[in-house]
Parts: structure tokens; sequence; C-alpha cells
């Protein structure tokens, strides 16, 4: 490859790097790991999403001056937010009632956790996840769901609602 060559890939391998790095960017997604116990009476909820969106999130939500990496208000306040965001209900609708376990900021990431205790029948559950999807319409929150078989997953973007999985 002679130089003239070179000089011009380079400059086209700068913006497919920087094209990728920048669209990779912009997908907006987070990732909820639901757990089901080995004796099957609790399920514990992890939700993460990723430090640079919920700092974004905050200030369309909440207020232009929210701070999620150094406001312990902020921090609650997303946790809230959350927590109306994901729903559980038994496949014959009725509600579980998730209670908050806490919150933590990891890395990159924010984490809010949850759990429910299960009823004593669990032939599966309806989920809603519509977190920060009322902000992005591109936003894609994947659920996978542990401890019941097989490992299931489940994504929520702008045309999912509710959405099932069985045991």
């Amino acid at each position: 490859m002679s130089i003239l060559n070179i000089g011009k890939v380079i400059p086209l391998m700068m913006f497919i790097l920087w094209a990728n790095l920048s669209f990779a960017h912009q997908q907006k997604s987070a990732e909820t790991t639901m757990l089901i116990s080995k004796d099957a009476k609790t399920l514990e909820v992890s939700h993460r999403f990723y430090l640079h969106d919920t700092e974004h999130a905050v200030h369309t939500l909440f207020d232009k001056k929210a701070d999620i990496l150094n406001s312990k208000e902020t921090q609650q306040q997303f946790a809230d937010y959350v927590a109306k965001q994901f729903l559980v209900r038994s496949l014959d609708d009725k509600p579980l009632a998730l209670s908050e376990v806490g919150y933590e900021t990891e890395g990159k990431f924010f984490w809010v956790y949850q759990e429910v205790e299960l009823p004593e029948e669990l032939p599966g559950l309806k989920l809603y996840n519509g977190s920060l999807r009322d902000l992005w319409p591109t936003q894609i929150n994947m659920v996978n769901i542990e401890g019941k078989g097989n490992i299931r997953t489940l994504y929520f973007d702008k045309n999912q609602d509710w959405l099932e999985v069985s045991f």
C-alpha cells in the first residue's frame, strides 16, 4: 500500500471508529436480572443502568441540577422512578409488590435492587419494564429470569408493554 493510500485509509478508519462509538453510545439499554431463590420463596431483582444514561435521564425526569453521582436524594429519586416503572404480576394478573432493597453506583453502572416474596405456585410471571422508555423511543430493557429451569430473556422496547414468561 502506498503512502498516498495510507493517508486516505487512516482518516477513513478514524471516522468509522468515531461513528461506531457514537452510534453505540446512543443505543439506550438497561439490563435487569430476576433471580428466583433455590427454595422459590423470593424473587431478587437487580436493575443495571449505564451511569451516562442515568445522568441524562435525571436532568429530564427531575431537575437540570440533579446529580446521580453525588446526591443521595437524586439516587433515591431514580430508584423510586425505576420501582414505578418495573411491575410484576402472576399469570392470573395478581400484582406482586416489590420492596426496595437499595441502590448503588458501581463503576460505569447505577444499580437498583428490589425483592418480593413469591406465591407457593409459580407457573410464570407477567412483567412490565418501562424504565427510560418514556424518555427515549430507542430504549431497550432486557430482563433475564434465572433460577427456575433455563434462563429466559425478555426484551422491552417501544412496542412491548406487558410480556409473559412461563416455567
